[in-house]
């Protein structure tokens, strides 16, 4: 493999306890994922936008210490970047509440070169929005015919859609593009409306997608799927389910795709022990993302 290309939104989060902030972080699954996988010394480049300004700063500085090629993250002119404040309700709920401006002229991206060992890690609701996706979707192709190996992560806010048929379009040929989906079961389920990531990975992925690393948080786990064969792996009690644990799952599976220099038909029909390798790398990446961020709020508490 040459190279990993991580494409996702970067953004800056605010957690609130009550009415007063604990910890300001990056925000983004696939972000914090890519800083991840550059931190262990894997060749990543960052494709996103971060306004110019403090907050696009921040984290643009964050993914570049980090050691990702941030030379694909358009860092525009108008509006500002993302943020989103994360605020406990009085039923014990979490509301995300999201301010953001891109303007008119965004997403002027230098697409980075793509060859058949490439890994291509994108997803969320950035891979959905229609004023992305026409920029998006041809680059997603040009990746998929160069025999790219595609990793989607399916994810759905609908606070900023509040129908799901408006995106399920883009959903679907995202899945048809994909060699693996990285998902939580409560994205699944929203997307899907189905119970359990068995029954969602049967009657909708399986069809597009063979392989398939799915995370039930409520029962901490993490499972591998393909075709009929099933591998389980248990999240430890002891690990924190925090903010950007879902970011160590992707950056452990992606890892783990990368050293054992996967290719796109050998996720066809994994074995069991890739299967485990790959589990066992995505468990011990989130209990790392766990730790590391409660350590860094501490130190800025």
């Amino acid at each position: 493999m040459k190279k990993i290309i991580c494409i996702g939104e970067s953004s800056v989060d605010i957690v609130f306890e009550g009415r007063e902030p604990v910890g300001a972080v990056t925000g983004g699954r696939i972000a914090n994922a890519a800083a991840m996988l550059a931190h262990d010394t894997l060749p990543v480049t960052m494709v996103s936008e971060a306004a110019a300004d403090p907050m696009g700063d921040r984290v643009v500085s964050f993914l570049s210490d980090a050691g990702v090629d941030i030379s694909a993250i358009d860092r525009f002119t108008e509006g500002h970047t993302p943020l989103n404040l994360y605020t406990d309700d009085p039923d014990g709920t979490v509301r995300i509440t999201r301010y953001a401006d891109y303007g008119q002229a965004c997403f002027d991206i230098i697409w980075p070169r793509v060859d058949d060992d490439t890994i291509v890690v994108f997803g969320g609701y950035y891979s959905l929005d229609r004023r992305v996706r026409q920029h998006l979707l041809p680059f997603l192709t040009n990746c998929q015919e160069r025999g790219a190996l595609m990793v989607y992560i399916p994810g759905f806010m609908p606070q900023r859609e509040s129908r799901i048929t408006r995106v399920m379009p883009a959903i679907l040929e995202n899945l048809e593009t994909a060699h693996m989906v990285i998902a939580r079961r409560a994205d699944l389920n929203m997307i899907f409306g189905t119970d359990t990531s068995k029954k969602c990975y049967a009657d909708h992925i399986d069809f597009y997608c063979r392989s398939m690393v799915a995370v039930d948080a409520e029962c901490r786990t993490i499972e591998y799927f393909a075709g009929h064969e099933l591998t389980q792996a248990r999240i430890p009690e002891d690990i924190c389910l925090s903010l950007h644990w879902n970011a160590g799952v992707i950056a452990g599976t992606v890892a783990s795709i990368y050293e054992q220099r996967l290719t796109p038909d050998r996720l066809d029909a994994p074995a069991e022990d890739i299967r485990k390798k790959i589990l066992s790398a995505a468990v011990a990446s989130a209990a790392r993302a766990a730790r590391d961020l409660k350590a860094d709020w501490q130190r800025k508490l």
